[in-house]
């Protein structure tokens, strides 16, 4: 014969032990038990990022992409920062559009993308360099010597220890008189994000 016992509360008897019923031990409005999740009872379609406590899933931030430059004219034979003052995408404040750097703020690696051109009509370059810096040395670099194209583009993988790592894009051009890098977004941009490891 079975029977229902209603109560309000059930209190323990001592403060440490917690309560037993049917062999569940309730401890701090907790169960503690030897198999308390059983994984094989767990099937992959019940598990969703949603269920999952925030900073269980790896992710690819912070991540950023910066574009419209606002160098205007770059002198011959001169290295600029490249300064894109616009923001498609800053997952965590990571780029800073007045010194044009990016600061990843958590360690790890991340991939680095940058692209240049210089508005050359008929200009022939002797010249076009772009290069990610990190800190203010050079780490990735890519050089054009082609005298027809005006466009460089430069990507890798970094390694960055969070908040004192910094990175930014320069260029620098050779083509025998002053020249102003394009305007345009789709030529012109510094981006990156960090690799799940």
């Amino acid at each position: 014969m079975s029977s229902i016992v209603k109560v309000d509360t059930i209190q323990e008897n001592t403060s440490a032990n917690g309560i037993t019923v049917d062999g569940l031990n309730i401890k701090d409005s907790k169960l503690v038990t030897s198999n308390s999740v059983v994984t094989a009872n767990i099937t992959d379609a019940n598990i969703t990022a949603a269920k999952l406590a925030s900073g269980v899933l790896p992710t690819n931030t912070p991540a950023f992409h910066a574009y419209n430059p606002q160098n205007g004219s770059v002198a011959n034979q001169t290295e600029v920062i490249v300064s894109n003052n616009t923001e498609l995408l800053d997952s965590s404040a990571a780029y800073d559009t007045s010194t044009y750097k990016f600061t990843p703020q958590v360690a790890g690696y991340y991939f680095l993308y940058a692209n240049v051109r210089y508005q050359s009509g008929t200009t022939d370059f002797d010249r076009i360099n772009l290069v990610i810096t990190k800190n203010g040395t050079d780490i990735l670099s890519a050089r054009n010597n082609n005298k027809d194209y005006s466009t460089v583009c430069v990507s890798g993988i970094v390694q960055a220890n969070g908040s004192s790592d910094y990175f930014q894009m320069k260029s620098y051009q050779n083509s025998g008189g002053s020249i102003s890098i394009s305007k345009d977004d789709e030529l012109v941009y510094f981006g990156g994000y960090k690799i799940i490891t």
